[in-house]
């Protein structure tokens, strides 16, 4: 009998101490994007961020270009706490504007909002894909405030009616993996976004969101920065190319969209939909 029920409390221990030293990781989904001649600086960046996340007991898919098929990121996403890409940002948005991934194909944010399943409540994050923070690259004038908001909703409203509760996006080299930083340690979106902010940078807005397809709660900020440096851009047209000499003035760079008060701990909640169709 003695043998019995030692061995009974040996089989009942061994997983508890098990659950407590091998924690269930979180999950992220990490994309670079197709058709960039930034591959090699693309790498370094997202492999930065994928350490950084796998040092947080982080499980990181990795979907990098060429292999970023749509059907494989669907299924890495349903678990996801985090979804990042990094890639070029396209005219594919439900509105009209910019909107929509490329990948191993153009992904539209009508297709995202459709397809793209999310079980949790992830955060979103744009690393230096055109129009995701507002500038583009193909810019020849400073867009303004308006257009950059425009722009940033565009990006982000996909991701948001398929359950994301937040979106951010940073155009500079290593501005998301110092926003991840933060993130994980609990700040909320709101004050990630503000401590993200370099010295050279102006909140230009922040404030809610108008529109009747995202909750009344969900706030929008865009920040600008002086952008004075000559640039040349190459048109062409019925096969003859022109170039051009620019100065934008100002950039914008660096934005949130969505619930301000939203912590790392509430992405990781069953998915509560708060954004509408």
């Amino acid at each position: 009998m003695k043998r019995v029920v030692m061995l009974a409390l040996i089989f009942w221990v061994i997983p508890v101490n098990s659950q407590e030293t091998n924690p269930t990781p979180q999950e992220a989904v990490c994309i670079i994007g197709s058709h960039s001649i930034y591959n090699e600086k693309s790498l370094v960046q997202m492999e930065k961020i994928a350490a950084l996340l796998e040092s947080k007991n982080f499980k990181v898919h990795r979907f990098y270009d060429p292999n970023n098929e749509w059907e494989a990121i669907k299924k890495a996403a349903l678990n996801a706490a985090l979804f990042i890409y990094r890639g070029h940002g396209t005219h594919l948005g439900i509105d009209g504007g910019f909107g929509g991934i490329v990948i191993d194909k153009f992904i539209s944010g009508e297709k995202i909002s459709k397809e793209l399943t999310f079980n949790l409540n992830p955060l979103v994050i744009f690393v230096s894909a055109c129009g995701g923070a507002g500038s583009s690259a193909g810019d020849d004038h400073d867009i303004g405030v308006d257009e950059a908001k425009t722009r940033v909703l565009g990006s982000a409203l996909p991701f948001l009616l398929a359950g994301a509760q937040g979106y951010y996006a940073n155009n500079y080299g290593d501005g998301a993996h110092i926003f991840l930083q933060q993130w994980l340690e609990q700040k909320n979106l709101e004050t990630c976004y503000t401590n993200s902010m370099y010295s050279w940078c102006t909140v230009q807005a922040h404030e809610p969101v108008e529109d009747e397809r995202i909750a009344s709660s969900f706030k929008i900020a865009v920040s600008s920065s002086p952008d004075n440096a000559v640039r040349t851009l190459t048109t062409t047209t019925n096969g003859i190319s022109s170039t051009q000499k620019i100065v934008r003035e100002f950039s914008y760079s660096i934005a949130y969209l969505g619930n301000p008060e939203l912590t790392f701990d509430q992405t990781l909640k069953k998915a509560n939909l708060v954004a509408k169709h």
